[in-house]
């Protein structure tokens, strides 16, 4: 190593007065054409000892100029001014350059607050304890890069506007067991978006772990042959940047595991995290064999290959791979060399020719040559050259195998020459020019609910001589990429940014598919799997039209550019990963859940079948108590207790009765809920009894009783300074006591009115009344049809049979979905309905998002949250019916249980939300994280009714026709009623529904009235076209 020391008469600013100027150099890695001159660097002593303790042989990023992660130096630390550092800095020099620099240079001053690798002070304490969470713990060698990690964090912190991390180590938190623990083993660099994103989604969950001794593994308590991870020490991130150094006692059981403490991911410098990883039982991002899978170019490009995708035609010498590479020639040939490497320089001299032959055909100029494997990223080794230059490819290749690993290969591959800029009136002054080339990245998340999304595009443009990356290019928006290259045209720019999008998502939706039919052993954990990555492709120009080539894909390593990118653009804030740290939120709660044992309450008809097998997808544990004793689903749950409790003016007895058998049979419960509407104010009961979280009893009678609903919320004292009156969500109501009370309602209300049943649910006994002869007809035969619940299971007479009477509404009818944890809303969903069936006001179509605007959305969703608070409905999942009128909604009933019918299917194919999962989760304790997330587009559907549609049950040829339509993604199918029969009475249900999702309203209706008509839905007496005249866009 050649150490340069500075002229003593080197002109320091004023503000390095006190400074020492230093210039250190490892002349052995200086460029040809950059000179010692070119390089100054103002340092002090102690950092430049640090330097030079690391040798030309060690993999500190401060000698590797090849070493791509420069921002973990971005604050080269001072370890002399840290009592606690136990770094080498400290010690003695050893070798003569060291103390040659000691005897020369005169130190002005101690304090070093001056950053070697910024230039920039460092305005942060150093004063941290970073040490082992246990005093006397061996510090690994690795550890001797912990301080830059800290101090890169602080600077991106610093400069990015965040406040500094607080460090409260010394005060052990303590946090329930059943809180989510999101680990990062990384330097901040890799993952500095996931960290903030983290921080604002799940505050003080996403933890930074720059040591493996702030961890600790033991036996896995749910999985035989695993071990769970535990944090015992960490970097806690908040809203708004906010970070807090952290010990726990006792240490949190960790929830989702991202690794970056990998060969791959530091260049080398350390791989201690393959050991934190092994035989883990929680989900993980990435794990060391799934990286190796899809960092692998050539094994990503047969599936981009597959998928009909654009990509260099390419030949490939794989070396010594246990990968089966499928041969898809012409476009890829895949060449074996075994470990010996036999006869390697003829089957290169070969194949190089043979594909240099048929690129020359195609008029191809230029050959890249590039090796592929988990050290080869960011364009290490690229080469490129001329196709003549035969005898030079092939000396490349040959070189390659020298320094490549068993399982890496050797890529030959076209050229992609990037657009041209395009001549036009429009382009700016910054516009492209011949010597330009562009390169685009995009960016892949998988969602909570096993879909891809590509979050973002950006771009940059350098010079042709190099590789185009994020260290050769300012990022920037693909609009403005092209608007320099001189495309301006609208419809262009967005069918472009389309193809991209659906060839990134294409990309990941393989890599998804091909991982689901692996097992644990070949995907490398558990429940490791592959949720994020980043695509790099070239802008090229195919038969005049803008086309994406694919060129790789990199694993999970590959957000940096996210922060950067969105640092520069910070309207654009995270939403590179928003989705990704859903995904950690949402996996990290199904662990949580798994295990836990719920005491179920009614198992209800055939429209609640879908709870039993998605709890036991879920690893819930579900204990069922049922009036029933051969209810369908005893065979389908855990336990299966019979009790008769449908006379429900007894459920005070009843909860105390199947209380006392759960403390007899010492049967542990973690929750319990119903989602049976009848059972409500028994559920409340029980979770009392049992000091689980649930609903105030008082809370779900009157959610129960609809004139003790409206009565309650009458009755609100006060005005609240940010939420409107509770009587302006409330109409005129009367409980129907006896035929007294219809004599007495001609004298104080104007008819029409509706009359229903006070414990009803669905549109059962819902009935118009324009007079009182006509309301007192209607109320003795809906009281002498309806008396008990043998009459009509699930309609509330297990409650009573008593009716009441209200205000008929006029508006548009709308449902909001709502769901609340200690009182708090934690996520809401808007849906409308169509105008009702006739005289039955039984449900005809719905949709979902709501049509109705921002504004009249809001309102909905406020009226239900409050209403659900004033009522006592304070955890779970509730159903609110409203009418939307001029003065704003009204309400029709509150639903003390999750929304029927088909309110769970459509908000998980809409929003990717399963709010049944999440209804169990509150029943638990465990705060549901819902994010706010845009609809993936419009669903309508329709209901089928007993007396028009039960062919679709029973006609050969139209069940054929509705199971094609299912298969072909064109319909979704919601079976509630397997029979679909009318009732005694003449009372008819929906049985079914059928809905279409399409990207906007007007395509979703027509699709609708088309699949309506194919399936003979649509009737004289049934137009579906009327039931839809609500669903335009408002």
């Amino acid at each position: 190593m050649d150490v340069k020391v500075a002229d003593a008469n080197y002109e320091r600013p004023p503000e390095l007065e006190g400074k020492v100027a230093v210039k250190v150099v490892y002349e052995s890695y200086l460029p040809e054409n950059l000179s010692f001159s070119m390089l100054p660097t103002v340092v002090s002593i102690e950092s430049a000892l640090c330097e030079m303790k690391l040798s030309p042989d060690d993999n500190s990023n401060a000698d590797d100029p090849d070493d791509n992660s420069n921002a973990d130096d971005a604050n080269d630390n001072s370890n002399a001014d840290d009592p606690d550092d136990n770094s080498n800095a400290d010690e003695a020099p050893e070798n003569k350059d060291e103390r040659q620099l000691l005897n020369t240079i005169q130190i002005a001053s101690t304090p070093e607050r001056y950053s070697t690798w910024t230039g920039s002070y460092k305005e942060w304490s150093t004063n941290v304890n970073l040490g082992p969470f246990r005093e006397g713990m061996q510090i690994p060698p690795e550890d001797k890069y912990i301080m830059k990690y800290y101090e890169s964090l602080q600077y991106m912190l610093y400069e990015t506007g965040y406040p500094e991390t607080v460090d409260r180590a010394s005060q052990p938190r303590t946090v329930s067991k059943d809180d989510i623990t999101i680990c990062m083993l990384s330097s901040p660099v890799e993952c500095m978006s996931t960290l903030t994103e983290g921080g604002n989604q799940c505050p003080g969950n996403m933890l930074l772990v720059l040591s493996t001794t702030w961890l600790s593994k033991k036996k896995s308590e749910t999985k035989e042959g695993f071990y769970s991870l535990y944090v015992h020490k960490a970097i806690a991130f908040g809203v708004n940047g906010q970070s807090f150094l952290e010990t726990y006692d006792p240490p949190r059981r960790v929830t989702y595991f991202v690794n970056f403490f990998t060969r791959a991911c530091t260049n080398g410098q350390r791989h201690d995290g393959k050991e934190v990883e092994a035989y883990l039982d929680c989900p993980m991002s990435s794990s060391l064999k799934l990286t190796k899978l899809v960092d692998d170019k050539l094994w990503t490009r047969s599936i981009v290959s597959e998928l009909g995708l654009v990509f260099p035609e390419t030949v490939a010498f794989a070396y010594s791979s246990d990968i089966v590479y499928p041969q898809q020639e012409p476009d890829i040939r895949v060449v074996h060399i075994d470990e010996k490497k036999t006869n390697l320089e003829d089957i290169v001299y070969i194949e190089v020719n043979k594909f240099l032959d048929r690129c020359f055909k195609k008029e191809v100029k230029m050959i890249v040559v590039k090796p592929s494997g988990i050290m080869w990223h960011a364009s290490n080794g690229v080469t490129y050259h001329w196709i003549h230059n035969r005898e030079e490819i092939i000396q490349v290749i040959l070189e390659f195998f020298t320094l490549i690993d068993p399982g890496d290969a050797v890529l030959v591959e076209t050229f992609i020459e990037t657009i041209k800029p395009v001549k036009t009136s429009k382009v700016p002054r910054w516009r492209c020019t011949e010597s330009c080339a562009v390169h685009l990245r995009s960016t892949v998340c998988r969602r909570n609910d096993d879909t891809p999304l590509t979050t973002n595009i950006n771009c940059g443009i350098a010079f042709v001589e190099e590789p185009v990356t994020e260290t050769t290019a300012i990022l920037q928006p693909l609009r403005t990429t092209l608007i320099a290259y001189g495309v301006t045209d609208d419809d262009e720019i967005d069918r472009f940014e389309k193809d991209v999008k659906e060839a990134s998502t294409a990309i990941l939706d393989s890599i998804m598919s091909y991982e689901s039919d692996l097992d644990t052993s070949e995907r490398g954990g558990l429940l490791a799997q592959t949720d994020i990555i980043g695509i790099d492709f070239v802008i090229a120009n195919r038969n005049g039209v803008l086309t994406p080539v694919c060129i790789e894909v990199n694993s999970h390593d590959c957000t940096i550019n996210c922060h950067t990118f969105e640092t520069f653009y910070p309207k654009l804030k995270e939403k590179t990963v928003g989705p990704y740290v859903e995904t950690m939120i949402a996996r990290s709660v199904n662990v949580l859940m798994v295990g836990k044992i719920v005491l179920v309450v009614g198992g209800g008809d055939y429209s609640k079948h879908f709870i039993w097998p998605a709890a036991e997808e879920m690893g819930i544990k579900v204990v069922l108590v049922e009036s029933d004793p051969n209810h369908f689903s005893k065979d389908d749950v855990d336990e299966f207790i019979p009790f008769d409790f449908s006379d429900h003016t007894q459920d005070d007895q009843h909860a105390i009765n199947i209380f006392n058998y759960i403390r007899k049979n010492t049967i542990k419960l973690d929750g319990c809920l119903t989602f049976w509407e009848d059972c409500v104010p028994l559920v409340a009961r029980l979770c009392h009894l049992l000091n689980l979280p649930g609903s105030t009893e008082k809370g779900a009678l009157s959610a129960k009783s609809k004139s003790d609903t409206l009565a309650v919320l009458n009755k609100v004292p006060g005005s609240s300074p940010h939420w409107p009156l509770m009587n302006l969500y409330t109409s005129w109501f009367l409980p129907l006591r006896s035929q007294a009370d219809i004599k007495n309602i001609q004298k104080v209300r104007k008819f029409p009115l509706i009359m229903k049943l006070e414990y009803g649910s669905r549109a059962v006994g819902v009935t118009l009344v324009r007079n009182a002869t006509e309301m007192e007809e209607k109320y003795n035969d809906i009281r002498s049809i309806l008396q008990k619940p043998e009459d009509y299971s699930g309609i509330g007479l297990g409650h009573g049979n008593t009716l009441m009477v209200m205000e008929y509404l006029m508006g548009t009818e709308h449902n909001v979905d709502i769901i609340l944890h200690e009182r708090r809303m934690a996520g809401a969903f808007v849906s409308d309905n169509g105008p009702t069936r006739g005289k039955t006001f039984t449900e005809t179509a719905a949709c979902m998002p709501s049509v109705l605007s921002y504004d009249k959305q809001r309102q909905l969703i406020i009226a239900a949250y409050q209403c659900c608070l004033e009522l006592g409905l304070k955890n779970g999942a509730f159903n609110v019916e409203f009418k939307m009128e001029a003065t704003g909604p009204k309400l029709i009933e509150v639903n003390g249980r999750m929304g029927g019918f088909y309110h769970r299917d459509w908000i998980r194919k809409v929003y990717g939300i399963d709010v049944l999962m999440t209804a169990f989760e509150i029943a638990c304790g465990i705060k549901p994280y819902i994010p706010d997330r845009p609809p993936k587009g419009q669903m309508m559907g329709i209901m089928c009714i007993p007396s028009l549609h039960s062919h679709i049950l029973q006609d050969p040829y139209y069940i054929s026709k509705r199971m094609d339509l299912e298969a072909a993604g064109k319909i979704h199918f919601n079976l509630f009623d397997q029979h679909a029969e009318v009732r005694a009475g003449g009372f008819e249900e929906p049985f079914a529904n059928v809905a279409v999702i399409a990207e906007d309203l007007p395509t979703a209706r027509q699709n609708l009235v088309a699949i309506a008509k194919d399936l003979n839905i649509d009737h004289p007496d049934y137009n579906v076209d009327s039931f839809l005249e609500d669903f335009w866009s408002i």
